[in-house]
């Protein structure tokens, strides 16, 4: 049997549609009034999406969460194998961004890293098939829509996924607090691969011994770590910069 998912919110589902996702349905609230509604309405319309309008009472069999009006039912979201994915990134485009994950089974960290994902134009996300955050309301809803617009690959192993890497001619480098240089030390203006840890743990100590660039980003000894998401999107834009100077 096919499991859907269910999407909250207008701007979400406008950029399912956008994206072609495969919408199953969609439920509106009855007595909405708004540009962006109107918006949503006629994209439903255009694209032969089935609809119904329920009064707010109905939604409470969706979610008690923030609905703003509007819930979709759509396919899964598509898994990619990322030995195939990596080649077809490889034959498009000469310097690669992307972002692989290390035991990050946060939701909401997972969604906001591909939200930053999708502005930067990461290629893709990589992550393992078990200790990784599933990708479910809250991943979609976080990643304001950057869910669809960016791939995400699975690995059994990420050592495999980083030796894979390193054959490709990929540059990795690790985000962690046990680095000596600073992100801002090295030349990021090529095809590279960003590792993030999840914040109680950080990188795996397996995965660092096989990683020869370790960056760190720059903090007050008194200070807390930062929230991985926070520091993804320190380390995306760095190299967004370098490459565009």
């Amino acid at each position: 049997m096919k499991e859907y998912l269910n999407i909250y919110g207008i701007r979400s589902i406008i950029e399912a549609i956008d994206k072609k996702i495969n919408i199953d349905k969609v439920w509106l609230l009855k007595s909405q009034k708004s540009t962006l509604f109107n918006h949503l309405f006629s994209l439903i319309n255009t694209n032969k999406i089935p609809y119904s309008f329920i009064p707010k009472e109905g939604f409470e069999k969706f979610s008690k969460k923030n609905f703003q009006g509007a819930v979709a039912r759509i396919s899964p979201i598509k898994i990619f194998d990322f030995e195939k994915k990596l080649e077809e990134i490889l034959e498009n485009n000469k310097s690669p961004l992307i972002i692989l994950l290390d035991g990050v089974t946060d939701t909401r960290n997972f969604g906001a890293i591909i939200r930053t994902a999708a502005a930067t134009n990461t290629d893709t996300i990589v992550v393992s098939t078990s200790n990784s955050a599933p990708i479910n309301n809250d991943v979609i809803k976080t990643s304001a829509g950057g869910v669809f617009k960016i791939p995400i690959s699975k690995v059994d192993n990420l050592k495999d996924a980083i030796y894979l890497l390193k054959s490709n001619n990929i540059d990795i480098i690790a985000i962690t607090e046990k680095a000596k240089d600073l992100i801002y030390n090295y030349k990021l203006n090529k095809p590279v691969c960003v590792i993030l840890g999840a914040e109680d743990k950080g990188i795996s100590k397996g995965i660092l011994k096989i990683i020869d660039n370790k960056a760190k980003i720059p903090m007050k000894k008194t200070g807390d770590s930062l929230n991985v998401s926070v520091a993804c999107g320190i380390a995306l834009y760095e190299i967004i910069r370098q490459r565009q100077s």
